[in-house]
């Protein structure tokens, strides 16, 4: 696995489905980038595994919005706004893979473990301690 998308314990959060979810991101783009500069990885695989790294990503955003809406968390909307920001970031490296740039697939799976560590360190990691003093 390349070093770049593997999971750093330093980013646990205490949340445990948090957690979690963020590894399987960092597993779906490790799996992306692999298959993006394999050769032998044909077309229909690469789109799969972008859509199976775009769908989770919206899932996890879903499910993180709902458990900082239900613990009545002050920063949802600037993490909202944030997970936005990375959906319409993201559509793009898909529409450019879509338009020919295979290279694309490549530069989406690291642009979203860069973006997910930065994210996972400043705002989910706040809005963890934030749960935990409630």
């Amino acid at each position: 696995m390349d070093e770049r998308f593997a999971w750093d314990p330093a980013l646990e959060t205490g949340v445990e489905q948090v957690d979690r979810q963020h590894r399987r991101l960092f597993k779906l783009a490790s799996t992306l980038s692999s298959c993006s500069l394999d050769e032998n990885c044909d077309e229909d695989t690469v789109t799969d595994a972008i859509y199976g790294l775009t769908e989770y990503v919206t899932e996890h955003f879903a499910d993180e919005e709902t458990l900082m809406e239900q613990a009545s968390y002050p920063g949802l909307g600037p993490h909202r706004s944030r997970h936005e920001q990375l959906t319409a970031d993201t559509m793009r490296y898909v529409a450019r893979f879509f338009n020919g740039e295979r290279v694309a697939a490549e530069e989406l799976s690291e642009f979203l473990a860069d973006w997910l560590a930065a994210h996972i360190e400043r705002d989910d990691k706040a809005f963890a301690v934030w749960l935990r003093e409630r």
